[in-house]
């Protein structure tokens, strides 16, 4: 980030470095002015508040996340592969696209348990893509139970991000990658009986 960046690039690029870090309460309005060089003024008349900045700064981190999520589902060969694909795009996000102590969402559902109108439809757009996308990724190996196995990756993937809280982001994704593939495979044989 330079300063000839337009001011609201400088701003978001300022908020994701230290919002989802810091966590978006306990961040000061004054420490991202400070990374981003910018002015109160610039920050509302671009953004309105900083509830605002955090409702620009998620929908940029879901557009990014939801593009490295596609490409790996893309690059991935089996159906099954396909579904484990949110664990690469993972280790793929946090290394290549945006840095995070854990999940942008969580922490901001955490940190506001009655959030806004427009922080509320960020934060369920993430939840809708999240779910319907592991359920529609779970029905050409799970048919009418897709969504029984949609909820088994989506409990292994929540587990991961919890992980990243108590240590590496890499070690967690590993970690509940395995733990993904092992309730699939639990999950198939079950439906094989």
């Amino acid at each position: 980030m330079t300063s000839r960046d337009p001011v609201s690039t400088r701003l978001l690029d300022a908020a994701d470095s230290i919002l989802f870090i810091n966590g978006p309460v306990s961040t000061r309005v004054e420490e991202i002015l400070q990374e981003a060089a910018a002015s109160p003024a610039s920050l509302y008349a671009h953004f309105g508040s900083k509830d605002g900045l955090i409702v620009a700064a998620l929908q940029r981190r879901l557009e990014v996340w939801d593009r490295a999520w596609s490409e790996a589902i893309i690059a991935a060969p089996t159906p099954e592969d396909k579904l484990l694909a949110i664990f690469p795009a993972l280790a793929t996000y946090q290394r290549e696209y945006l840095r995070e102590r854990w999940c942008a969402f969580c922490a901001t559902t955490a940190t506001y348990p009655h959030p806004g109108a427009d922080l509320d439809e960020v934060l369920a757009a993430e939840d809708a893509l999240l779910t319907g996308r592991l359920c529609e990724l779970a029905q050409p190996i799970a048919g009418d139970n897709a969504a029984d196995l949609a909820e088994l990756i989506e409990v292994a993937y929540c587990g991961t991000l919890t992980l990243m809280l108590r240590g590496s982001d890499e070690v967690a994704v590993e970690r509940g990658w395995r733990a993904a593939r092992t309730l699939l495979q639990s999950f198939n044989a079950s439906q094989a009986r």
